[in-house]
């Protein structure tokens, strides 16, 4: 690193040194799977803050995972600019809140450290005054109805923290079976059976189907951890209903100890 630029090695190495300052206080502790992820688990949900850094990356991701059905997360999408819509309404950032890269013909990406500089600036102001007081005001039933439905703010802008996509049973192919899942689970941990029923049959279907060609190995994987859990809820509520509220809660308080195991 000299006067003028800073390597993205560099830059990899002092982002990640400057978040584990700025956001431990907080609660934040680095994950053992992943060197630039942190993690701030609290009762109901998992917050993540992240970094993305392969090829031309340096981007900060954002995440909030209700702790006990950890299938899918609700995130911030910087790629279609939510977050700075929202923040260039109320604020004078000057960047996109990620890094842009310099490729030269010869020697290792960088970036100018005015540029650098002034992209943690804004995204420190994004975690201050938006990313950690929408994760503190999370509620579950809040984050669950991301599972489901597109929302708007009152500016009519998309919710800085967004789940795409949600829940449609047309779906072909396997592209929201966690969501499907979440919101299912979801609904049988706060004893709403009937709305939470359709969800779980759908996911556990497109799980099912998802990971036959691996059926085998498929508790190695996290599809099939989760397919372990609708499986174990279905056979209650079809053989047992009177056990279900127990099963359930017994189930979720297992899940919320061993997070990790279930994050996709």
């Amino acid at each position: 690193m000299d006067e003028t630029n800073i390597t993205k090695k560099e830059a990899v190495k002092l982002v990640r040194k400057r978040l584990r300052e700025l956001l431990k206080p907080l609660g934040f502790q680095p994950y053992p799977k992943s060197s630039n992820c942190l993690m701030r688990i609290r009762d109901e949900f998992i917050d993540e803050v992240s970094l993305r850094t392969d090829g031309t990356h340096l981007s900060p991701c954002f995440h909030i995972y209700y702790r006990k059905a950890p299938f899918e997360s609700a995130y911030v999408d910087l790629v279609n600019g939510s977050l700075w819509r929202v923040m260039k309404k109320q604020e004078p950032i000057e960047t996109n809140l990620w890094w842009n890269v310099t490729i030269p013909q010869n020697g290792p990406y960088y970036y100018k450290t005015e540029h650098f500089e002034e992209v943690w600036k804004d995204v420190v102001l994004a975690l201050e005054r938006y990313i950690l007081p929408y994760m503190n005001a999370m509620s579950v039933e809040k984050l669950l109805s991301l599972m489901v439905k597109r929302q708007l703010r009152e500016d009519g802008e998309q919710e800085i923290f967004q789940v795409r996509p949600t829940v449609y049973f047309s779906d072909k192919y396997f592209a929201c079976m966690n969501q499907a899942a979440v919101y299912g689970v979801g609904m049988w941990i706060a004893e709403r059976y009937a709305e939470g029923l359709p969800y779980i049959i759908f996911a556990q279907n497109k799980y099912r189907e998802h990971i036959r060609p691996r059926e085998l190995e498929k508790e190695q994987f996290n599809e099939g951890r989760a397919l372990g859990v609708l499986d174990t809820l279905i056979d209650i509520y079809e053989r047992t209903p009177e056990e279900l509220k127990d099963t359930v809660q017994q189930l979720s308080s297992m899940i919320s100890a061993n997070w990790m195991d279930y994050i996709m």
